[in-house]
């Protein structure tokens, strides 16, 4: 099953999906090379999916999650998806956009609901 057909609905066939994954693919090599130390890499991965599928469960619904989460392997074997480096540096732009809103969210601004 295409990416595109997971869900209730086929909203997407522009390269939304693929251009987000590769970002998320950035943004978690950087989170790892941030956090895991030599031995504790496994963790870290794990620490990573467990907060994804928390996320996931929120936004979607635990349902919705578990379905993706259990179809996610299927997905990319059946794309032969990956990522090369060269995909990661076209995206770089993007990566160091978020690390800036991410230094600038002590500043003052716009109100967020909290988290959890």
């Amino acid at each position: 099953m295409p990416m595109t057909e997971i869900g209730s609905n086929d909203k997407t066939h522009d390269d939304t999906i693929e251009r987000t994954s590769i970002v998320m693919y950035g943004l978690l090599e950087q989170l790892e090379a941030v956090l895991a130390a030599p031995k504790s890499s496994d963790d870290v991965n794990l620490g990573m999916l467990m907060g994804l599928a928390m996320y996931l469960d929120d936004r979607m619904g635990p349902f919705r999650a578990e379905r993706l989460m259990t179809a996610a392997p299927s997905i990319i074997l059946k794309t032969d998806a990956h990522v090369v480096r060269e995909q990661i540096e076209r995206f770089l732009p993007v990566l160091r956009a978020f690390g800036d809103h991410l230094t600038n969210m002590d500043a003052p601004g716009p109100a967020h609901a909290p988290v959890g």
